[in-house]
């Protein structure tokens, strides 16, 4: 379990640790945010690459906070600043769809997002 925060609108360098779980080689990860708070289930997710210089030591995500987000390209949306959980996936192709993945968390843990 790992957290991180993530600053609303800006490109944020994020370090997580999900090669020493990963069975693909050079994966895209979907990432899946759920809002802590919201009892309706808010939901956003996106889809990264690693680009770490070295994967065995640790894993680096670049992933923009804007409004008008690509989820295919590393971006992500919060409607709100807070806190959210979420779940890192690996898969071969890229994705959006937990189903299309190696159906493994590699990861969890707890974003703050930040105004």
């Amino acid at each position: 379990m790992s957290n991180f925060v993530l600053n609303k609108g800006q490109l944020n360098n994020v370090v997580v640790t999900v090669s020493e779980r990963s069975e693909l080689i050079d994966p895209f990860y979907l990432v899946v945010f759920n809002s802590k708070f919201d009892t309706d289930g808010d939901t956003t997710s996106l889809s990264v690459q690693d680009v770490s210089p070295s994967k065995i030591r640790y894993n680096l995500f670049e992933i923009t906070e804007t409004s008008g987000a690509d989820p295919l390209n590393a971006e992500v949306y919060f409607p709100d600043s807070g806190e959210w959980t979420y779940q890192i996936y690996e898969s071969a192709t890229q994705t959006l769809d937990v189903d299309e993945t190696t159906g493994e968390i590699l990861q969890r843990g707890l974003v703050i997002v930040k105004e």
